[in-house]
């Protein structure tokens, strides 16, 4: 069998996706949530028999902020921190969390992560592989993972609304440069900000000034060596803009870029992707508890074609 695609997921997006957008009514026999876990069964199951990919690793944080990230960046997540110092997600979702990885583990779905790192990191280092990639994700940021052999499927706007991105349409939708590596897409990302993960931006600098300054001056090292020429063509409010945002650009680039930093990748599975021997009597428990058998034996049988040969 030839070598197919590597389909690499951001787990924790989709299953938050998943929580959000199938109706809480579905539930267990015992009145349990589990919207999420039949959400998420399906989400995969469809996105695997629409691209055939030969191999699936399902990424998860092993730190959803970590301690590098917030030294950088103090705002980094700030705002979804709970009381308890975890993350403030809703109650009735932890419990799926922990059916979701179960069945991941029966139907032989590898998962990956690393200490001291998220699922975004974990994607990275699995879209540098020397294979073409897919990576499913509701999250923006992965944008910058574009390459020659890597497409993002984004699912933020839903799953009937899922577009792939590749470089191409990662400029023309942003109207960043042509050509260029889509990892400027991050410093885009920190010029810009993002409220949903507390990166303020720079003052002043919107989407249509960001994505000029880029085309103007390729990245953000010639965005700021032109801040400080003063014979550079920005005018004195962007000059201002980005020397007065300097600290904040040097964290914040960091905290965004991927790929800068080496991890060393844990599998639950085969390193390829390659499916392994499914647990028959754990999956039939698992759908007999939570109550989505069906759900559970469509993810199973989308991903029948992955087996280890």
């Amino acid at each position: 069998m030839s070598q197919g695609p590597l389909m690499v997921l951001d787990s924790a997006g989709l299953w938050f996706r998943a929580f959000h957008s199938v109706p809480d009514k579905i539930t267990g026999p015992d009145g349990a949530p589990a919207n999420a876990l039949r959400g998420f069964c399906d989400m995969v199951a469809v996105l695997v028999e629409e691209y055939s990919p030969t191999g699936l690793v399902a990424a998860l944080d092993r730190e959803w902020r970590p301690t590098w990230r917030v030294e950088l960046l103090p705002s980094y997540k700030a705002h979804r921190v709970g009381d308890d110092g975890e993350e403030d997600a809703p109650e009735a979702l932890a419990p799926q969390v922990n059916s979701i990885r179960e069945v991941l583990s029966a139907a032989g779905i590898t998962q990956a992560w690393a200490q001291d790192a998220e699922a975004d990191d974990i994607l990275a280092a699995l879209s540098a592989r020397d294979r073409e990639v897919l990576v499913v994700t509701g999250d923006r940021d992965l944008f910058q993972l574009a390459s020659p052999t890597t497409t993002v499927v984004y699912v933020g706007a839903g799953m009937k609304k899922r577009l792939a991105y590749t470089p191409e349409v990662v400029a023309e939708r942003f109207d960043l440069p042509v050509g260029v590596d889509a990892a400027v897409y991050a410093d885009y990302a920190v010029l810009v900000g993002d409220a949903s993960d507390g990166l303020p931006g720079v003052a002043g600098v919107g989407t249509k000034t960001a994505a000029t300054l880029l085309r103007e001056y390729g990245d953000l090292d010639g965005i700021i060596a032109a801040a400080n020429d003063p014979g550079s063509g920005l005018t004195a409010r962007q000059r201002n803009a980005i020397q007065g945002g300097a600290d904040y650009l040097a964290a914040a680039r960091g905290v965004v870029r991927l790929g800068g930093r080496e991890f060393a990748l844990e599998f639950d599975g085969d390193t390829e992707g390659r499916r392994g021997p499914v647990d028959t009597a754990a999956l039939d428990e698992l759908g007999r508890t939570t109550g989505q058998a069906r759900a559970i034996d469509h993810l199973v049988e989308a991903t029948k074609d992955l087996a280890t040969t």
